[in-house]
């Protein structure tokens, strides 16, 4: 009987492995763009961008982050600072790179501070480009020319790249976990920027570039006030509205260091948005990326039930070449895409447990407490937000539906008890 149980559960597991590897094999497929100028050196001149960088008590980064935006070889730009109430020197370090400075020291209610921010400074912005960015970046000087020229070149309504990450520190390594499920979450960059696979979507908030027309149609930030994930929504609204929607890998062109501050940052920077993304994820896409998460997950299982239990060694064997291949891929993933820690392959499989205890407190914080803190400020986002208004109505009806039948289910069952 052991031995049959064992059986199934290996049969489960290699049948967990071998989806998981396909869809990995499925989302890393696509077609290798030239990340070039060469488009914006075809046109008589420079299109003017506003630069808009949203921040709150950001004293430590912001230096770095405008001298960078200032050094860019680029001629016709702007950079407008959009600053949230901060109480350090975020604003005085930051009068002699930005053009345009605006203050707003409360956030309305109904806004999440950085979409504020943003909101804000749209409103003072002459560009025909857009590009809102976060204070914890650096530009490389040539970054501004590149992602101009894709977005153009792309005829995209919305470009967002991906950073080079700087893990500092050791709890940082969840990050690099983070943007590798949202590549799988996505259907990966080929599927993406395919304007045909309208449920394949993905930006990221560091880096947000738009064309003016493009912002204005889908409504800007004030039509995303209340998200928690304004970038992954606003990503899900260009896709299926526009289809104008372009992602690329950073290339080294932006560096970011997301939350080296502490880990309760970290922790609070994932935990307010986790859950909240999954709201907006196709259910399949979902289901396929947790088949790449428990095959990091269960590994460790595998291997010591294959060590303590079976005879001979050809099940340990494979069961420690199914977790080599795990960090294989995964460093794959990471190459040149930032800066990370040793500490993330010696303990894959526990940051894998801790992304999903982190998306679980998400789900308990937002679907019970319905707030999330973030930066000192409480916050009671929308979860439907970036839904279009059909796709809200079918949601409420649907969750409607399960609540009845839950409720009838439960309905029932006491009764039952009532009778026997």
């Amino acid at each position: 009987m052991q031995n049959l149980w064992l059986f199934i559960l290996g049969m489960i597991y290699l049948a967990l492995v071998i989806i998981a590897l396909l869809y990995y094999i499925s989302a890393s497929i696509q077609k290798k763009d030239i990340i070039s100028d060469s488009f914006l050196k075809s046109l008589p001149k420079e299109p003017f961008v506003s630069i808009i960088v949203p921040t709150f008590n950001e004293e430590n980064n912001i230096v770095k982050c405008l001298k960078s935006l200032r050094a860019q070889n680029y001629s016709n730009f702007e950079i407008i600072l959009s600053d949230g109430g901060s109480q350090d020197r975020t604003v005085e370090l930051a009068k002699p790179f930005a053009d345009q400075i605006v203050i707003e020291n409360k956030v309305p209610e109904g806004w999440i501070g950085k979409n504020r921010g943003c909101h804000l400074g749209y409103k003072k912005a002459n560009g025909e480009i857009l590009l809102f960015t976060d204070a914890d970046t650096e530009h490389k000087p040539d970054s501004l020319r590149i992602t101009v020229s894709m977005l153009l070149e792309k005829k995209a309504g919305l470009l967002s790249l991906n950073p080079y990450h700087n893990v500092v520190k050791w709890w940082e390594s969840i990050v690099p976990i983070n943007f590798f499920i949202s590549r799988l979450v996505s259907g990966g960059i080929g599927r993406v920027n395919n304007p045909k696979k309208r449920y394949s979507f993905v930006a990221v908030g560091i880096y947000m570039m738009w064309t003016r027309d493009a912002y204005e149609k889908i409504g800007g930030h004030e039509r995303l006030k209340n998200s928690i994930i304004e970038d992954y929504a606003f990503a899900r609204l260009v896709k299926k509205d526009l289809q104008a929607l372009y992602y690329m890998e950073g290339n080294r062109l932006v560096y970011a260091s997301m939350y080296p501050e502490s880990i309760r940052h970290c922790w609070t920077g994932f935990k307010k948005c986790l859950y909240a993304g999954v709201k907006l994820t196709p259910p399949r896409r979902m289901i396929a990326s947790l088949t790449f998460i428990f095959w990091g997950l269960l590994t460790p299982v595998a291997i010591t039930l294959s060590a303590v239990y079976w005879t001979g060694y050809l099940p340990l064997i494979l069961t420690i070449i199914s977790h080599l291949l795990l960090l294989v891929l995964f460093a794959i993933y990471l190459r040149n895409k930032g800066r990370h820690h040793w500490i993330i392959y010696v303990f894959f499989p526990i940051m894998m447990l801790m992304f999903l205890i982190t998306l679980l407190s998400s789900a308990i914080e937002l679907v019970f407490r319905k707030t999330t803190t973030w930066k000192g400020r409480i916050y009671k986002p929308n979860l439907r937000a970036g839904l279009n208004n059909n796709e809200e109505e079918q949601l409420e009806l649907k969750e409607k539906d399960i609540k009845k039948s839950l409720w009838a289910k439960i309905k029932g069952f006491f009764t039952r008890k009532q009778t026997t």
